[in-house]
């Protein structure tokens, strides 16, 4: 034999609070002539509803700003970058086409002269240091 469960249902009364209620709850509150749990208890008003009313409707109730304080976004950080590398990059092509056109001279000047200028490394630099290969004598 199967037991039955007698289930209740309750129908809650929807109720609707005209925007004139609400304000002056609200103003009550504002004013400390009432808390929250007050205006729940007297007209069977859940908290979050009071809560909302007052969110609403308080002239005190400011939406609080969220100021980031960052000096740039990562956005702005990644451009900075992505500028930097392609000076980098333009940089780097500009010293390959000097090093190409100096190895070409170099190369126009062994052949006109007759001298043979990479091998010939006894040359001092600019810093006043001298360079000597040392399979040379």
């Amino acid at each position: 034999m199967k037991k039955s469960k007698k289930t209740r249902s309750y129908l809650r009364e929807r109720r609707y609070f005209s925007e004139d209620f609400r304000r002056s709850r609200v103003k009550e509150y504002d004013e400390g002539q009432t808390s929250v749990s007050e205006i729940c208890r007297v007209y069977g008003v859940t908290k979050s509803a009071v809560y909302k009313w007052i969110k609403k409707y308080s002239p005190h109730y400011q939406k609080s700003i969220t100021k980031v304080v960052e000096e740039k976004s990562e956005t702005q950080k990644r451009l900075a970058l992505e500028q930097k590398v392609k000076e980098l990059e333009q940089f780097i092509g500009r010293q390959q086409v000097q090093l190409s056109y100096y190895e070409r001279l170099l190369a126009t000047a062994e052949q006109r002269y007759n001298i043979e200028l990479e091998k010939n490394s006894d040359w001092k630099s600019s810093n006043g240091f001298s360079h000597t290969d040392p399979n040379t004598k």
